[in-house]
């Protein structure tokens, strides 16, 4: 077979196309919602022809390749070291603040063959308190997101996440805050991964299971029920989950079974009392909501990949998810060419 040394000295790869012209048309399919949009979008900006199933192999392709890089990184970060191997904290990453937070959720894709399957999602923020003016409560601000997500069953996101966890510095961060909802898989990870993180169940979960309780007890309408969930709401704040028990149980007939629901919820505020310890978490300047993996979910997955009628591959969902991860951490243009060195420059 002949070669070209003119491709040789461009680099130019087995799609004829430059490593630059590659990059630009994977960006623009890993951003906008829609291969055909953004092949259509891409020849026009570029006049260099892009059919919808070229730029989906493309994407497919490298986005499997990011998949494997991905899959190397978390079993180096979670695997165990050998004898005689003496681990330094000088090589480990510095963190982005003192303070970081991580979130983790979950949400749902449409896989050929399998139907809605929940893809996992860390995001990884620094933490910093703003001061807007004196006396007022100074405000939690999170930045300098990144995320990993993909179809994983806990065990192997639970690697993934760590990886990522290692890339951020969080351990070496003075401390650690986990804000997410009550679900049991994602509590499983942080005791098994971050011993001294301060855990904290999302205050806007807790407020929608206290807005449940206010419509078995109440009924779903009126003034009433209003003025007794915001009572329920202060005790919360307030981190007094006791009070808040107890003021749902004055409310139940003495003696009588409690109805099942009502029962699990009780039980959610009271398994979870010590991450609903909220005034004390606000004093420390720490989040108390999940909005930063709750956006993640939006941005990274639901923004690209549960437009109308769209259904994934499960290869292409998690090739998909990887692109849409590294890009919307900030990442594509410091880390793409040493993630794919066949498209590097020399």
């Amino acid at each position: 077979m002949g070669f070209s040394p003119l491709d040789q000295k461009l680099k130019l790869v087995k799609h004829a196309w430059t490593p630059e012209t590659i990059e630009q048309a994977l960006a623009m399919g890993t951003e906008i919602p829609s291969v055909r949009r953004a092949a259509k979008r891409f020849e026009a900006l570029t006049k260099v022809p892009l059919s919808k199933s070229s730029l989906a192999a493309l994407l497919t392709e490298y986005g499997g390749q990011l998949v494997a890089v991905q899959e190397k990184e978390a079993a180096e970060a979670s695997r165990a070291p050998e004898k005689g191997e003496v681990l330094s904290q000088r090589a480990l990453a510095e963190p982005d603040a003192p303070v970081m937070a991580l979130s983790m959720d979950g949400v749902m894709i449409n896989v050929r063959g399998e139907g809605w399957k929940e893809a996992k999602v860390v995001a990884i923020s620094a933490v910093e308190q703003v001061q807007e003016a004196p006396g007022e409560e100074p405000k939690v601000q999170l930045s300098r997101h990144s995320y990993r997500a993909g179809l994983w069953e806990a065990a192997t996101f639970a690697k993934q996440q760590w990886a990522e966890a290692r890339r951020r510095g969080l351990e070496k961060a003075r401390q650690l805050v986990c804000v997410s909802d009550g679900a049991a898989w994602i509590w499983g990870i942080v005791l098994t991964c971050y011993v001294s993180c301060v855990q904290i169940i999302d205050w806007w979960h807790a407020v929608e299971k206290l807005w449940e309780i206010g419509s078995i007890l109440m009924g779903e309408e009126g003034d009433a029920s209003k003025v007794w969930v915001k009572h329920l709401k202060d005790l919360l704040w307030a981190g007094n989950v006791r009070g808040l028990v107890h003021e749902v149980r004055l409310c139940c007939p003495r003696g009588a079974p409690l109805p099942e629901r009502l029962g699990t919820l009780i039980g959610y505020f009271y398994h979870h009392r010590r991450r609903m310890a909220y005034q004390a978490f606000r004093e420390a300047g720490y989040p108390v909501g999940s909005g930063t993996v709750e956006s993640g979910c939006k941005v990274v997955v639901q923004e690209r990949m549960t437009q109308a009628g769209m259904r994934w591959s499960r290869i292409g969902a998690q090739a998909m998810l990887a692109l849409r991860c590294l890009l919307l951490s900030d990442r594509w243009d410091t880390e793409w060419r040493s993630m794919f060195p066949a498209l590097s420059p020399t």
